[in-house]
């Protein structure tokens, strides 16, 4: 007896900008799905990072463009003027739409309304990132919301944002944010001459290292970092900080180094390219997101994957689903550089297992793969074709 096989549906996924850690994910839903990408905007005016995806695992096309600016490179808006014109002339069976913070989010809605094709939401928002720009629309987004015939989450606290706006909890499936897991782990391995030598080019030979990885931005908290690095090194001299990137702050926080007295322990390598963070996290004994504000936080995921427990705070998307408490980090509430003082000392203290919570670190984030997320995307989609059909 032969079984017929699962048709696969076609998919449009309307995404802002084509990120190195997105394009695995869509390489991967592409094998379950006829996808096609649509990109909203150019991601090199808002990091260092290549615009195009390696390879040909799934079609995609950048659409032309107004790159609108609302005061800084987190806040813009990407207005797309072909799209009215090319999207209901795309045969596409469901939209899949990343986020609301573009008009193609409300336009796509809009379309699917008024034409009866299933629309799926895909959302990382969470309740963390009060802001008058959120108070002001939250009735608007409340009906966008509404309008979707199902839900993808990043995780935990994107679901409940998600129901505290409409949606149907029966019809939300967690897509846990996540990277390339085990490429970041058989890439961390790397000998103890190549941990040597890139300690050495750093100028952090012989100390152990906290790694900081992410921009030079106020709401990533680094400023939180020196502030708690700085009570806890008076005593110590034997632990220094690495600040891997980039950002519109670098100048602010080089200064505040220099004030607190940790110009010799707190070194600013500066951008550094996806191919090459593997290697830090290679030197690192324990990797720092102290983010004020942070909707996921994907470079969890990788320190995790190459067994460096996290200190991060509770306002980081990650943490209830990534973090526990002890065993493979630390999370501790934002804004708070007492706090990080106290973890730092626990952390690095003589009694504190470090190989345990390293060991710890790797496989609590095993679950958290590529093939999962595309998984619970590929539910939501046919739960929603199969609504329309």
């Amino acid at each position: 007896m032969t079984t017929t096989p699962k048709t696969r549906p076609r998919v449009l996924l309307l995404h802002n900008f084509l990120t190195p850690y997105r394009a695995p994910l869509f390489a991967e839903l592409a094998k379950r799905v006829e996808l096609e990408v649509w990109i909203l905007g150019d991601v090199r005016s808002i990091r260092e990072w290549p615009a195009e995806a390696p390879g040909d695992a799934f079609r995609y096309r950048l659409l032309p463009n107004l790159n609108v600016s609302l005061g800084s490179r987190d806040y813009r808006v990407l207005v797309n003027y072909t799209l009215p014109s090319r999207l209901p002339k795309h045969p596409c069976d469901v939209i899949l739409c990343a986020g609301w913070d573009t008009p193609a989010a409300f336009y796509s809605a809009y379309l699917s309304r008024a034409t009866g094709k299933p629309w799926v939401l895909w959302s990382g928002s969470t309740s963390g990132e009060p802001n008058w720009r959120r108070t002001l629309t939250r009735p608007v987004v409340r009906n966008l919301v509404r309008r979707a015939s199902a839900w993808v989450a990043y995780g935990s606290r994107a679901q409940d944002y998600l129901e505290s706006l409409g949606a149907d909890p029966s019809r939300i499936f967690r897509a846990y944010n996540t990277v390339e897991t085990e490429h970041f782990a058989e890439a961390s391995c790397v000998s103890e001459d190549e941990r040597g030598a890139l300690k050495h080019k750093l100028g952090v030979a012989g100390r152990r290292v906290i790694l900081y990885c992410g921009q030079l931005i106020e709401r990533k908290g680094l400023g939180d970092l020196l502030q708690g690095f700085a009570a806890f090194a008076r005593e110590r001299d034997d632990v220094a900080i690495v600040v891997a990137g980039s950002g519109e702050g670098e100048r602010q926080y080089c200064a505040q180094a220099e004030t607190l007295g940790l110009a010799d322990k707190v070194h600013f390598a500066g951008f550094v390219s996806r191919e090459e963070l593997p290697h830090y996290y290679a030197i690192a004994d324990l990797f720092a997101l102290p983010s004020r504000e942070e909707v996921w936080g994907l470079v969890i995921n990788e320190a995790l994957a190459c067994g460096v427990p996290v200190l991060t705070t509770t306002a980081v998307g990650a943490a209830p689903d990534l973090i526990h408490d002890g065993a493979n980090g630390y999370a501790v509430p934002p804004g708070n550089a007492a706090a990080i003082q106290a973890v730092l000392e626990r952390h690095f203290s003589a009694s504190a297992d470090r190989e345990a919570m390293s060991a710890a670190a790797r496989e609590s984030i095993a679950p958290f793969t590529l093939a999962r997320a595309a998984d619970a995307m590929e539910e939501a989609v046919r739960c929603a074709w199969g609504r329309a059909r």
